[in-house]
């Protein structure tokens, strides 16, 4: 490389697809930076459900966001300097995820956050609108997919894994509802940028995918060297 910065990586797409699991891989063979943008507003839902506060509640809202902090250390989720790593993962955070994600006000306190994180370059986000709406200009672009079934069955394992009670059938209707509003909501919904490449995870080992996308890292590198 020459004084250029390195590029920024997103990876959007639907839950289960295995964006995390390729993300983290990712940006440990790269050693870039990686930012779970899904997690930051997972722990602000879990502010929320802690606080009691109900998602109508405008006024509520604000001020809860307004003495909230939340941060990425390492693989760690920290609210107001707590480790929440191990709370933000439940089919029921995942819900309350959705609906406040279509919240003006949260939308309005993450975006900027997420954007400083990514200035420098040499990050890999993650997350459903990272590519759309964080960083639009990004270098490097990616739409992870996998089909209704299969990741319905990877949640349902991880759960299982974690010692959450989990009902495949319930799983996967859970997950159909919430693609249901993250591709429904009128703000930053989940949609594939049109500059992406679509790598559809179906069948395909986490290695294979993590390969496609630096590839793709190292295709944008030399097109950018000077």
């Amino acid at each position: 490389m020459t004084g250029r910065r390195e590029p920024v990586v997103t990876i959007d797409g639907p839950a289960g697809a295995g964006k995390s699991t390729v993300a983290r891989e990712v940006a440990r063979r790269l050693g870039f930076k990686l930012v779970d943008t899904g997690a930051l507003y997972r722990a602000l839902a879990w502010a929320v459900a802690r606080a009691g506060v109900a998602t109508t509640d405008a006024g509520a809202l604000a001020a809860l966001l307004a003495r909230t902090t939340v941060e990425l250390a390492g693989d760690r989720v920290l609210v107001n300097g707590q480790d929440v790593t191990g709370e933000i993962r439940t089919p029921e955070i995942s819900m309350l995820t959705s609906r406040l994600t279509a919240l003006p006000a949260l939308r309005e306190k993450m975006t900027p956050i997420q954007r400083s994180l990514a200035a420098a370059g040499g990050v890999v986000l993650e997350g459903r609108d990272t590519g759309t709406v964080v960083c639009p200009d990004a270098e490097v672009k990616i739409y992870l997919d996998a089909d209704l079934a299969e990741r319905a069955r990877r949640r349902e394992k991880e759960l299982t894994a974690r010692g959450t009670a989990a009902d495949y059938k319930s799983v996967k209707a859970e997950m159909a509802e919430r693609d249901r509003q993250d591709t429904e909501r009128a703000i930053a919904p989940l949609r594939k940028p049109a500059d992406a490449i679509t790598v559809d995870s179906t069948g395909v080992s986490p290695n294979t995918v993590v390969q496609r996308i630096l590839d793709a890292v190292e295709q944008a590198r030399c097109c950018t060297r000077s």
